[in-house]
């Protein structure tokens, strides 16, 4: 059983790393410049949780459904911990100056709906590295 933990704690190690990566890297180059580092930690939290999801649905649950649980995900995700940093004094992002934009500047509407984009690309990159890597089943989608 310790083996079988030590596994998983692993797995989503891993996965942790790779997707805080992505996020990172993706966030450097929307802005332009080096983003802070928090934003890896939020990417990675955010695609581990988003992959986690997995084992909440059946195979036949719908891709798009699946994309607005990522989304709603996401959103929470920003909600909480970018008012977690404000409370903090760290202003690690804001979207004060667009319109749509809510939970003292931490939630954009317009973001919200890229997140939906996001999770797709989450959703299936993180079930490629499951099946090829951690022997988990091959990714089958349904997009109704």
């Amino acid at each position: 059983m310790l083996k079988k933990i030590r596994n998983g704690i692993f797995k989503y190690m891993i996965l942790f790393v790779i997707f805080g990566g992505i996020y990172f890297g993706i966030e450097t180059w929307w802005r332009g410049h080096l983003a802070n580092w928090r934003m890896a930690v939020m990417g990675g939290i955010i695609a581990v949780l988003i992959g986690m999801t997995n084992s909440l649905f059946s195979r036949e649950t719908s891709f798009i459904l699946q994309c607005i649980v990522g989304m709603l995900i996401a959103t929470l995700a920003e909600a909480i911990m970018g008012t977690y940093w404000l409370d903090h004094g760290m202003k690690v992002w804001t979207y004060s100056r667009l319109p749509f934009t809510y939970v003292h500047g931490t939630v954009n509407l317009l973001y919200s709906l890229g997140w939906f984009f996001l999770s797709a690309l989450c959703i299936v990159v993180d079930d490629v590295i499951r099946w090829l890597f951690f022997g988990e089943p091959r990714p089958h989608y349904k997009l109704r």
